[in-house]
């Protein structure tokens, strides 16, 4: 294939033959490692070298105990950041721990009952729905697509550079979540064991955790551990029971293992793309749990939130004229929704997303959900896809739901499950899909949430932004104080995508003694054990606000000692769009678009500067461009 694509290059634009040249003289992702080539029976999927990371221990290292230090963390901020770097002055205060952590349902289920156990006796009154786990974890309870499996993740741990022991006192959690690939080894909890030497796409959650915030990043169900059980992907409880169950199996641990410290229950979620999704989702299952948990910074960038509305609508009328750029995004999408999930209305009812055609289930090469199942990248997708000359990307589409679709569009009506083309042979693939719809989920926060998405993204077009008007505790990210003067995102999905996570991380610069997001809390230390005095104070630790709504606002207002990004006056916008774009943060699914040079990665985005963060997504990205450009 290296070949092959070399013999394009005098074809192409200076700028992207450069950019396939740093593809193929750096190195290609896991999957192109694998498998890229034409068409040929389904790959086997097998453990990568070396296999998995163990469950619930800390991760080799090459650093002493498994402890990065914070001056490596520190060195990393300039090469990833470029020029923005010298607005992250105060972010990283502490050395970090990897560890995997594992769990399943069932355990979770046993602890949650547990630990709010009652008797209906009491005062005679019966318990309340807290008390049972399928009132509080509906997405854990038996029969759902999630019981029986096991959910994976990465914990990065803060811990004190001096003593190098976890933290002493209440410390905030940060759920930082990642877009995923249907290649089920390209996770957070396979992370390298030298960050400095080995360019890994998920080193951005590191900044929360140096930052002092216990931060997990779920693998998702499905993928890591999880590996040989079955994907979906933009359903909410998917989300959702992979990241909640491991924040309380991180708090049960933590806990157990440290006298002095304690994961409370201020939590930051915040994710871009499918990941933002996913923000929405968890934010709201951790609402459900009904157990007094603080938002302290919730951050949705470029989601797809009308999922079932504009974006379903434009994305597939662009597939059907052969212009959107990732037309792999339906293989996933039509997965999830062609009776592969029990949680969700259209399964097992006759009516799948994907056409009969592309569910065959004697040619596992016309069968999308065995596509899925080997693990197939974006980039090996397309030689199974349909597409011009000898047919169209939605021939693998459900015939009566795509002419729904184009028929509504066709309208004016952008919503097409609630249009009047929609009938009784799609409307239980409607109902699914309409059930997973995080619009509605996301005007009803009573939290503050920071919106950030670019009027130019051609992936998740603007138009999946609600209107902020009607709920002001949704906040774009140009609109705070300090912050919108640095990020004002703009640029495709991939540019984009480094400016939000960029802003996000930002919010983590605010200093502790200031800021719910990473303040450390006294904890309960009667008898001075924990190097407090007796009352149960902790000269080591911090007071904080007790308003999440206040480090929203002023997170980036507080960071004083911060200048502009171009080292000019403070409050001015002349490096708008100067943030790089952070690894893990590329797009819908982990994967990047194909076929269209405007989503491929500037210049400079493949220079020396940003190779610690950018290098495997700009791998991933030349690779999908590259296989699309020559085999469609």
């Amino acid at each position: 294939p290296g070949a092959f694509i070399k013999s394009l290059l005098p074809q192409l634009p200076s700028k992207i033959m450069k950019n396939i040249l740093f593809l193929l003289t750096i190195a290609v992702s896991p999957a192109a490692k694998r498998r890229l080539g034409a068409l040929a029976a389904l790959p086997s999927l097998t453990l990568p070298p070396g296999g998995l990371h163990k469950c619930n221990e800390i991760i080799p290292s090459d650093y002493e105990n498994g402890i990065i230090p914070k001056e490596v963390i520190s060195a990393m901020i300039s090469p990833i950041f470029g020029p923005a770097a010298a607005a992250m002055d105060g972010l990283v205060q502490y050395d970090v721990r990897a560890r995997k952590v594992c769990t399943t349902c069932q355990e979770m289920n046993e602890l949650w009952e547990e630990n709010n156990a009652c008797s209906s006796t009491t005062d005679g009154e019966p318990c309340t729905s807290k008390a049972f786990a399928a009132e509080v974890m509906p997405y854990c309870t038996e029969g759902s697509f999630a019981y029986g499996r096991t959910m994976s993740g990465l914990l990065l741990e803060p811990i004190d550079p001096t003593t190098k022991e976890p933290i002493v006192g209440k410390v905030a959690a940060t759920i930082f979540n990642n877009p995923t690939d249907n290649y089920p080894f390209d996770v957070p909890s396979q992370w390298p064991s030298n960050i400095a030497t080995d360019p890994f796409k998920f080193v951005a959650g590191i900044f929360p955790a140096s930052a002092g915030t216990y931060t997990l990043l779920p693998d998702v169900l499905g993928l890591g551990e999880d590996w040989e059980s079955v994907r979906s992907y933009m359903n909410k409880a998917l989300y959702q029971a992979s990241a909640v169950p491991l924040l309380l199996k991180a708090k049960d641990a933590i806990e157990k293992e440290n006298t002095c410290t304690e994961l409370d229950k201020r939590v930051n979620v915040m994710g871009f793309s499918e990941a933002g999704y996913a923000t929405i989702a968890i934010s709201h299952a951790i609402d459900m749990l009904d157990d007094d948990y603080m938002h302290t910074y919730t951050g949705v960038g470029g989601a797809p939130i009308q999922l079932s509305s504009v974006q379903m609508t434009d994305s597939i009328v662009r597939m059907h004229a052969g212009t959107f750029p990732l037309p792999q995004y339906l293989v996933r999408l039509g997965n999830g929704y062609s009776s592969t999930n029990s949680d969700v209305a259209n399964t097992d009812k006759g009516q799948d997303m994907i056409s009969e055609e592309y569910l065959d289930p004697v040619d596992e090469n016309k069968d999308v959900r065995e596509w899925v199942k080997a693990g197939l990248s974006y980039e090996e997708m397309v030689p199974y896809m349909p597409k011009p000359p000898s047919g169209l990307f939605t021939d693998l589409l459900n015939p009566s739901f795509l002419n729904m679709i184009l028929n509504s569009n066709n309208a004016g009506n952008f919503d097409p499950c609630n249009s009047e083309f929609m009938t009784d042979d799609v409307d239980l693939l409607c109902e699914a899909i309409v059930d997973q719809d995080v619009n509605d989920t996301l005007s009803s926060f009573e939290y503050p949430v920071v919106i950030c998405h670019s009027p130019e993204d051609e992936i998740i077009t603007y138009s999946n932004v609600p209107n902020t008007t009607l709920n002001n505790n949704l906040i774009m990210i140009e609109d705070l104080p300090f912050i919108g003067n640095i990020v004002k995102p703009s640029g495709n999905h991939i540019e984009s995508g480094g400016q939000c996570t960029f802003g996000f991380i930002l919010a983590f610069v605010a200093p502790p003694e200031t800021s719910n997001i990473r303040s450390i809390l006294p904890v309960d230390d009667p008898d001075g054990t924990c190097g407090g005095e007796a009352d149960g104070t902790d000269p080591t630790t911090t007071s904080s606000p007790t308003s999440p709504g206040s480090d929203i606002t002023t997170a980036g207002t507080l960071a004083t000692s911060s200048s502009d990004v171009d080292g000019g006056a403070s409050g001015t916008n002349s490096t708008t769009n100067t943030a790089p774009t952070v690894s893990g943060s590329d797009d819908v699914d982990g994967g990047e678009a194909t076929g269209s040079p405007t989503a491929s990665p500037t210049e400079s985005d493949v220079s020396a500067a940003y190779v610690l963060s950018t290098l495997m997504s700009v791998v991933a990205a030349m690779v999908a461009i590259a296989a699309s450009t020559i085999i469609s």
